[in-house]
């Protein structure tokens, strides 16, 4: 496809915009990184209660339960809190059995240093949750920051990055602070025990990457990842995660200049999507999806979720989304967080007709 007339979609999907926009939780806390697991009639929603971005000493990991159906807050409550260390980032698991887990991306209070995966877990469905506890090592690495799982059949697979101040970690970078690899880990036994997989970072000839996410694609899986050198890479690879072709995202088409801030990979009704945070120019960012091709990994239309007229935000954008059926129609939700000129982050909702955005 012509990049002229992918600049052309591009122009017709700014023009959507949310049916609704409800904001979940505000106030004087600094609320964001929601992230999601559906459970029956409830979405968990996992976000961070703090007082900045990041260098956050004692940032709490919140719970919010929602009523899928109607979007209504049922209950907020402290999830994880760890005194003395910084709860950042959670993500969801879903294992075989039924059991749920968030794994948090733990830091210490100076220099934000990684102090290793924290997980709390429900053996009850999402009902209550336990302590928080640590993965620990995995194959003589262990890891800092969880991005994405994948539960198929008995098997469990888990996107995790490796730091150079934790077990196995190496230094790739510069400071102690920054991270390694990213590498795939499995776990055949509900998320008892975990074993390495392969390195994505590796796959990659060792380019220099963060925040990454997957899904199933046939026998295999596709992988994007987002590049400290401001490329966004979306790959397909097989069954055990070997590369099979690749795509610099940035290179083929020129509405992606940078990153795609934690990026989220979903197919729907037999189409491939990427939903994230997009840098269009310098000091702007909008919420947006991309619908791919998963064989030739071509992006064939851009639309633009949130932020059309070009405000400046100050943070925002890590997004992920569920669909409900209302009407005879189906609704497109994405909950995801923003701050625009005030101090603090809230976490919202937008709300789609999915027709309209596919």
């Amino acid at each position: 496809m012509s990049r002229l007339f992918i600049s052309a979609l591009v122009l017709f999907a700014s023009l959507l915009s949310a049916e609704e926009a409800q904001t979940l939780a505000s106030g004087d806390d600094y609320l964001a990184f929601p992230t999601l697991i559906e459970l029956g009639d409830e979405v968990l929603v996992s976000y961070k209660r703090g007082k900045s971005h990041a260098a956050d000493v004692g940032a709490t990991q919140e719970l919010m339960r929602l009523a899928k159906a109607t979007g209504q807050v049922l209950s907020t409550g402290t999830l994880a809190e760890v005194k003395g260390e910084i709860m950042q980032m959670g993500e969801w698991v879903r294992f075989p059995n039924g059991d749920v887990a968030n794994y948090i991306d733990a830091q210490e209070a100076q220099g934000s240093l990684r102090t290793g995966l924290a997980v709390v877990r429900s053996n009850d469905g999402g009902k209550t949750f336990g302590p928080v506890q640590r993965l620990g090592v995995v194959d003589g690495v262990e890891y800092g920051y969880a991005f994405d799982s994948i539960t198929r059949g008995p098997t469990t697979w888990m996107l995790v990055m490796t730091f150079a101040n934790l077990d196995g970690g190496k230094l790739v970078f510069k400071t102690k602070s920054q991270p390694g690899s990213v590498d795939v880990i499995r776990s055949d036994d509900n998320g008892l025990t975990w074993r390495f997989v392969r390195s994505i970072t590796a796959e990659l000839g060792h380019a220099p990457i963060n925040e990454s996410a997957f899904m199933p694609h046939g026998d295999g899986f596709i992988v994007t990842a987002r590049g400290y050198d401001n490329r966004q890479w979306l790959l397909r690879t097989d069954a055990a995660f070997k590369v099979l072709q690749k795509a610099d995202l940035n290179a083929a088409h020129d509405f992606i200049t940078s990153h795609i801030g934690r990026p989220r990979l979903f197919s729907r009704d037999g189409g491939s999507y990427l939903l994230g945070r997009n840098w269009i120019e310098k000091g702007v960012m909008q919420l947006a999806l991309f619908q791919f091709d998963p064989e030739t990994l071509a992006i064939t239309q851009h639309t633009v979720l949130d932020n059309a007229n070009k405000q400046r935000l100050a943070d925002g954008y890590y997004a992920q989304s569920y669909w409900t059926e209302k009407d005879g129609r189906t609704r497109f939700h994405v909950i995801t967080y923003k701050r625009g000129s005030e101090k603090n982050a809230s976490i919202v909702k937008l709300d789609f007709d999915w027709e309209a955005v596919k």
